[in-house]
């Protein structure tokens, strides 16, 4: 019994010793797993309960077409891009709400499954140090980017179905194409698995890598660099059991080229710089290098970088692509010893990382050159590599210190940036911190100020970003906001003037500056501004300024329609319900008037809102008064002044008692003529 016990507690402690060797027994594998995942919660502990940054709320809920309504869960896939994305996004809408924290655990929770997927990968692959790569991976400084950003679920999602599709994929060979004998002392029991089954797992979560983020195309070429490393060739086999993989790849590959080109920039209004072809292949060689220093070397992140602009035309331009092609050389040179391992980790880095190189058009090339999210796939090979490396070179008793104090320090700076990442307004200050030219971050940083009312400094962010950024509509429109409210009204309409001519598609800088001129009562020319709006985003709250504006300078016809319209779209909306039904029952000419409408509306619109709304109860009101039903009138107008003085609407509840002596006289109210009102 005595040396029973000591066996049993000594395992946890020989389990931890042997971390860094490859895994011989169960308990070594959970313990390595729980390990790696209690890293990630230790690292990324800043951004909990944390907040919704930069674009997270819009992707999450704005732009959700699953939210939105405009698809249903049955009949979204291969209709937008990162379907499966979309589908988990609107999954964690249902469940958090507007609760960041949630999303945050399940990034964290993802990006802990990456690393242990990675683990058993390179075990699979017999790389030395596998277990050391996996926590590196897990505590990198350049994965807060992707964990840290709800938005981001693309990264997390995807890769833990491209490192599965991989291992399966290894398996399958080892089963059917080549195999090899097995470890009698494995704790795996993979080896009675039929060979059809990894490979029908090794293609299904492909499919879903792809339909989580389609930059995991480059999986087959993957695949086939771990053929050539394995056996030192490429056989037929080979390629024919991933020629199915490639037609994946193929196909997700086309649709996406079109779904960014085609919809998301165009959607977004986006225009790219052209460039050509020496140009991309310029700026391609400055993005790798610059990746693989932040690999290596992971200080100074930034969520801004500045950005590459090589003169194509000179040859100096091109020497980051000819320092590419050297090592590549060198690698080949040596490729019989140590050549042959560094080929494979840069085969991997270059391959994942050439979704990403610029080299075709993307959404993300309108704000980005490089990201640290970008490379959320490809940061695997360095770190797999220098793990390795250390593995293979270090003696086994310096490599425990020196392992546990690598992951230690790359764990505290992630720590210090997730703690950057732990609100949106220290994201924009330690952005612009780094990056003075930032324009974005100004932006930003101007909407958040403005939001608690600190006009002053929000203006001065506004005016940088437009220094910055002078052909980004959104930063214009928002120092023209700003500076409206500031009185200078002249230097506001020259921002607005200047946001609709740099992209005339942008509805929401046609909606702001109607704004203003509605402000200045110039409404013909704001009503146009609002049509504009409305022919490139035909958006509920535009219509519904629209219909107030139309209401408003004696257009009822337009402002009918554009009330119908959001009640065809959304028939639950409950302003469009209660404008409508007051403009029913209310209208200065009985042409426009329809009593029953109106009761019937603002009815539902009451029964939405429980009895509770007192501008509901009072277009009710006025409704049952247009109809002849004036003690059901009266009933609602003494509703409408009872909840008015609750909720401590003094305004309301003045216009309740004055229209309420009216329904008790037996008299309906009709607005005065448009030309009467102030």
């Amino acid at each position: 019994m005595a040396n029973s016990d000591t066996e049993q507690s000594t395992a946890p402690q020989n389990a931890a010793r042997n971390l860094f060797a490859p895994p011989v027994n169960r308990l070594q594998l959970v313990f390595g797993a729980l390990l790696l995942a209690g890293l990630a919660l230790a690292v990324y502990r800043p951004i909990l309960p944390g907040s919704f940054l930069m674009d997270d709320w819009r992707l999450i809920a704005g732009d959700n077409p699953l939210v939105t309504g405009e698809f249903t869960a049955y009949n979204l896939w291969f209709q937008t891009d990162f379907t499966l994305s979309t589908f988990i996004s609107w999954l964690q809408y249902l469940v958090w709400g507007h609760n960041p924290a949630g999303y945050h655990v399940i990034n964290i929770l993802l990006h802990a499954t990456s690393g242990i997927l990675l683990w058993r990968l390179l075990s699979k692959l017999k790389i030395p140090g596998a277990w050391l790569a996996a926590a590196l991976y897990v505590v990198h400084p350049v994965c807060v980017n992707s964990v840290a950003r709800a938005a981001e679920i693309k990264n997390t999602l995807s890769l833990p179905f491209f490192l599965l599709s991989i291992w399966a994929y290894l398996h399958y060979e080892t089963r059917a194409l080549f195999p090899e004998p097995e470890n009698p002392d494995a704790a795996s029991k993979s080896r009675h698995t039929p060979a059809a089954v990894w490979y029908a797992l090794a293609l299904l979560a492909f499919i879903a890598a792809l339909l989580s983020k389609t930059s995991t195309i480059m999986l087959p070429l993957v695949l086939l660099a771990c053929a050539v490393w394995q056996r030192n060739r490429l056989t037929i086999r080979d390629g024919l059991h991933t020629a199915p993989f490639f037609a994946l790849s193929v196909a997700f590959g086309l649709m996406s080229i079109w779904f960014q080109k085609h919809q998301a920039l165009f959607s977004a209004g986006e225009t790219l710089r052209q460039e050509s072809f020496g140009e991309r292949l310029a700026i391609a060689g400055h993005i790798v290098w610059f990746y693989l220093g932040k690999a290596l070397l992971p200080l100074n992140l930034n969520l801004v970088y500045a950005q590459w602009q090589p003169d194509a035309s000179r040859a100096t331009a091109y020497l980051p692509v000819l320092a590419i092609a050297i090592l590549l050389a060198v690698c080949w040179i040596f490729r019989s010893t140590w050549g042959r391992h560094v080929l494979l980790a840069v085969a991997y880095f270059g391959i994942t990382l050439f979704p990403a190189l610029g080299f075709f058009d993307s959404q993300f090339l309108a704000t980005w050159q490089v990201s640290d999210h970008l490379q959320y796939l490809s940061l695997i090979a360095p770190v797999a590599l220098l793990a390795a490396a250390m593995a293979a070179l270090i003696p086994r008793k310096i490599i425990y210190v020196l392992g546990i104090l690598l992951v230690v320090v790359t764990g505290l700076l992630t720590f210090q940036r997730a703690t950057v990442f732990a609100s949106e307004e220290t994201l924009m200050r330690d952005t612009i911190a780094k990056n003075p030219a930032a324009g974005k971050a100004h932006n930003d940083l101007g909407v958040i100020l403005a939001r608690r009312n600190d006009l002053a400094g929000a203006t001065e962010q506004f005016k940088a970003a437009v220094q910055y950024q002078p052909d980004n509509p959104e930063t214009r429109s928002n120092y023209g906001q700003a500076l409206a409210m500031n009185g200078d009204l002249a230097g506001a309409e020259a921002q607005f003037q200047a946001a609709v001519k740099t992209r005339p598609s942008d509805a929401d800088a046609h909606k702001k500056y109607a704004g203003l001129l509605q402000h200045e009562q110039r409404y013909r020319e704001a009503a146009l501004q609002y049509h504009l709006a409305l022919l490139f985003k035909p958006d509920v709250q535009t219509r519904i300024a629209l219909a107030a504006l139309c209401h408003q300078t004696g257009d009822p016809a337009q402002a009918i329609s554009q009330l119908q319209q959001i009640l065809r779209q959304d028939p639950d909306n409950l302003e469009a319900l209660n404008n409508l039904a007051w403009l029913f029952a209310t209208w200065g000419d009985n042409k426009f008037r329809n009593g029953a409408e109106a009761v019937w509306l603002a009815e539902k619109a009451c029964q939405l809102t429980a009895n509770k709304q007192p501008r509901a109860t009072g277009t009710l009101a006025a409704a049952y008064a247009e109809a002849g039903r004036f003690p059901e009138a009266v009933t609602a107008a003494e509703a409408t002044v009872k909840l008015a003085n609750e909720s401590g609407d003094q305004r309301l509840a003045y216009l309740g008692n004055q229209l309420l002596s009216l329904y008790r006289a037996n008299q309906p109210y009709h607005e005065p003529p448009v030309s009467n009102q102030p």
